[in-house]
């Protein structure tokens, strides 16, 4: 099923109508080739997707009837991940999409001690334009209706300020064994750059509620141990119901 996407700004429940515009336009009208009378389906970025006939197109916008309505809840566990900007850009939109289709409640870039990639202001919104486009089509192809919220880049520092129920540092050195339970809670992962955390960092991250956790032997790039540490969530939401046959 094709997704577009109309924020909750362009659906009017009163008149039940909502507007696609610019290129979620372009695609439905240009590329699909939809006309009057064809039905869209649409999601709002915060659970639902509308079903709805087209009823006019002019040259920048169409209008559809909203005939339907589908809620998709969230995932049970919030999860969000604090993540090092990474050297080359294309791991670092990896991430982003495959967390993405995981369920990622929160994505939050990070800058830390051994962090290379630091882009100015004027790169940073750049990079912010192109990083919610490829959320939102990754959205679109996993079928959720829920964006996952992507906040702006912040310092190492400033993230450990976050006040989430469950805090975890996985560590490359760490000799902890085993996983605290995840399931229902608001839960931030730190994922460190190429290089990983400084010892230092991870004992500051300890004295502010943070615990140290393995994510194995081996040692993971940054994109791969992001997904892996949303993939722990997942899977044990998923042992947690009873197998039906």
């Amino acid at each position: 099923m094709e997704l577009f996407f109309a924020p909750p700004s362009q659906i009017n429940l009163d008149s039940n109508t909502l507007t696609l515009s610019e290129q979620e336009f372009l695609h439905a009208t240009k590329v699909l080739r939809h006309k009057v009378g064809d039905t869209i389906h649409c999601i709002n970025g915060k659970g639902t997707r509308y079903d709805a006939i087209i009823e006019t197109i002019d040259k920048t916008s169409l209008t559809a009837k909203i005939i339907s309505t589908h809620i998709q809840e969230p995932p049970q566990t919030c999860v969000c991940i604090a993540i090092s900007l990474t050297k080359t850009s294309d791991r670092f939109e990896n991430f982003l999409e495959k967390s993405t289709e995981l369920g990622i409640s929160e994505i939050l870039p990070m800058i830390t001690q051994r962090t290379v990639s630091r882009p100015d202001a004027h790169r940073r919104n750049g990079k912010n334009e192109r990083w919610e486009k490829i959320i939102l089509s990754a959205c679109k192809q996993s079928q959720r209706y829920h964006l996952p919220t992507l906040h702006p880049i912040q310092r190492f520092a400033e993230v450990l300020k976050r006040d989430d129920e469950l805090k975890l540092i996985p560590y490359e050195f760490s000799t902890k064994q085993g996983l605290p339970s995840m399931i229902g809670k608001r839960v931030l992962f730190l994922i460190g750059p190429e290089g990983g955390f400084t010892p230092e960092e991870v004992i500051i991250a300890k004295t502010h509620g943070f615990k140290e956790i393995s994510l194995g032997k081996t040692i993971l790039r940054v994109d791969t141990a992001g997904i892996f540490a949303l993939s722990l969530v997942r899977a044990e939401e998923l042992r947690a119901v009873d197998f039906q046959s």
